[in-house]
């Protein structure tokens, strides 16, 4: 009984890391092999420098659409310098959490932005967002170098969303519905900000 354990044990061990796998540097978790879709994953090393997520990844023969920046993928990875994500559609929690180098992010097809995703990333100027939807809790707090955002599609930005962001000037969101508590404190510099279709502020 116990040797039977010990290999059904094994067993779940081999399933669990046949998930995940590594191309190029980077690392992935298998979402779905239905789908045939992949998240991108943390790997034993900080991720650095300038990174382009394919927007398709093979691995074991196998081809996967790359559609998600898994939780905490780029926590705290303090030398990453820039992104570009062209098929990425969603970012998970505290996915580039105080990466404080990060200064530009292009991310075209992404529709929701999870909470505290971009927090502290003080040195962020560019971001490309003309698809988001949905901006999470604390999504970019603190991130002091923005000066401008466009989201021309978001329709709910949420609690203390960009909370902070002491540079922030002007802000454009026709589509937006609703903005959380606190979205905007401390956004000392902001001077215009075009919002014609939101029905509640926190």
């Amino acid at each position: 009984m116990k040797h039977l354990f010990t290999m059904l044990l094994a067993l779940i061990a081999a399933t669990a890391s046949a998930q995940t796998f590594e191309v190029d540097g980077i690392y992935y978790n298998i979402l779905s092999e239905d789908d045939m879709t992949v998240e991108v994953i943390k790997g034993p090393d900080k991720y650095k420098g300038d990174i382009v997520i394919p927007a398709e990844v093979t691995y074991d023969g196998s081809t996967y659409s790359v559609t998600t920046i898994g939780t905490r993928a780029f926590y705290w990875c303090n030398d990453l310098k820039s992104i570009s994500m062209p098929s990425v559609t969603t970012i998970g929690d505290y996915a580039f959490w105080i990466c404080r180098a990060l200064a530009s992010v292009s991310m075209p097809s992404v529709t929701t932005i999870g909470d505290h995703a971009f927090f502290d990333c003080s040195a962020l100027t560019s971001v490309e967002m003309s698809s988001v939807t949905t901006i999470g809790s604390g999504a970019f707090g603190g991130c002091s170098a923005l000066t401008s955002a466009e989201i021309p599609e978001v329709t709910t930005i949420g609690d203390r969303a960009f909370i902070g962001c002491d540079g922030l000037k002007s802000i454009s969101m026709p589509s937006v519905t609703t903005i959380g508590n606190y979205a905007f404190g401390g956004c000392s510099a902001l001077t215009s900000v075009s919002m014609p279709s939101v029905m509640t502020i926190g």
